[in-house]
């Protein structure tokens, strides 16, 4: 039984392709972060990969037996994996529905190993039709009330990397999907004023109704394991001369 993929069409299967070529060793340990139906990973057991995780709030409907399942609020996430355990942590769609940002990469940076990655999708808003359907309408696209009311947290690339920095990551890779830049998800009109804007020069980088991210867990301290995240935080405005505000 083919399980639900609760993402655009194709972006799984996109997916896929990245992650053997991010990790091709089949032992590697890796985690679908807010797993869903198991369809990701079931998808990863074909390809041969033999130590997969699953974690969500609640258990796949059809769990398969040979892929072990954490259930976990992603918002409170404290797992029972060790430390720098993961090789890869998976996210297809996920990081958009997350209240407690911090909390989840304070714990993603205690499992995963050195140098070890995370392959995230989320919304696009920063593609040509979503900023017109902001310019034009005030209405972010997929976190308005056309979206999934359960998309709470759009993730914008700058502010994002900071966030990122101060936990210790860093953008490796950014890149829009579909790969040809289209947005099958935004109406008719969109699509003809954002065609006739790229025509023009006018671009919206990434493109596409998803962004895809590669972050690395980098060597930095962060603010979890600073002395106090006081001295983390303000260390910057320290270095900083009066002449500089």
């Amino acid at each position: 039984m083919k399980l639900e993929e609760r993402a655009n069409a194709g972006l799984h299967p996109h997916v896929l392709e990245k992650i053997q070529s991010i990790q091709a060793a089949r032992d590697s340990r890796i985690v679908d972060l807010g797993c869903g139906s198991g369809a990701m990973l079931n998808r990863l057991a074909e390809l041969g990969y033999t130590n997969l995780c699953g974690l969500d709030i609640a258990p796949p409907p059809t769990p398969s037996p040979s892929i072990s399942f954490i259930e976990c609020d992603l918002d409170a996430c404290v797992t029972p994996l060790a430390d720098e355990s993961v090789d890869l942590v998976v996210s297809v769609e996920v990081f958009e529905h997350i209240e407690n940002l911090g909390s989840l990469l304070t714990e993603l940076h205690r499992v995963l190993a050195p140098r070890a990655a995370m392959l995230l999708t989320t919304p696009n808003v920063h593609s040509l039709e979503a900023r017109l359907r902001y310019l034009l309408l005030g209405k972010l696209k997929q976190f308005d009330a056309l979206g999934d009311p359960t998309h709470i947290l759009p993730i914008f690339l700058f502010p994002f990397e900071r966030v990122l920095r101060r936990h210790g990551f860093e953008i490796e890779s950014s890149w829009g999907y579909p790969l040809d830049g289209s947005s099958p998800t935004s109406r008719f009109g969109l699509q003809a004023a954002a065609r006739v804007l790229r025509a023009l020069g006018v671009q919206g980088s990434p493109s596409g109704d998803q962004l895809c991210l590669l972050v690395r867990k980098g060597s930095d301290l962060h603010p979890s394991k600073a002395r106090s995240k006081r001295e983390s935080v303000t260390s910057h405005y320290q270095r900083q001369s009066p002449a500089s505000f």
